[in-house]
């Protein structure tokens, strides 16, 4: 059966709002079993992502960003790193900065953090605060999700 690409956008969006109605919730609310169903969702908006119309290197970044942070709220900081890694490479080749790529060293921060890497967390986390964000609710966004758990006991 073959899905057509504006489907597997719809596909990637609801699967992506699906994995932040377990993402957003509090990380001593979120269950073995929520873990788990996060982490599938976040691999199906990878995969409709990857075939979605209209989709670009923008979208792959994000979806490892996305995989990055549900590796980090498990607590696997070595697969959110390759995921991490992944999102930074993306930008890198596409071009992307501004908001995509402040969240790509947020995910490398985060990633650091939870493999008790302080030193390379700090330095990630300093570069994505340093990233210059032209939207005013873009930059508010980025702060809010870098005051935001978990960070592993880093001080920041």
């Amino acid at each position: 059966m073959s899905i057509d690409p504006a489907t597997h956008r719809k596909l990637a969006v609801d699967a992506n709002n699906a994995t932040w109605e377990i993402l957003g919730k509090a990380l001593t609310e979120i269950s073995d079993d929520d873990a788990e169903e996060m982490t599938r969702r976040a691999y199906a908006a990878a995969y409709h992502w990857q075939r979605a119309e209209g989709a670009g290197p923008a979208n792959e970044a994000r979806a490892s960003w996305l995989l990055s942070r549900v590796w980090a709220v498990r607590g696997n900081g070595e697969v959110a790193l390759d995921h991490a890694r992944r999102c930074v490479a993306v930008c890198k080749s596409a071009g992307l900065a501004d908001f995509d790529l402040a969240y790509a060293h947020e995910a490398m921060a985060r990633s650091f953090a939870a493999l008790g890497d302080a030193e390379q967390a700090r330095h990630h986390l300093a570069i994505a605060r340093e990233v210059p964000i032209a939207d005013t609710e873009d930059r508010t966004l980025v702060e809010a999700d870098l005051a935001g758990e978990p960070w592993f006991g880093l001080e920041q």
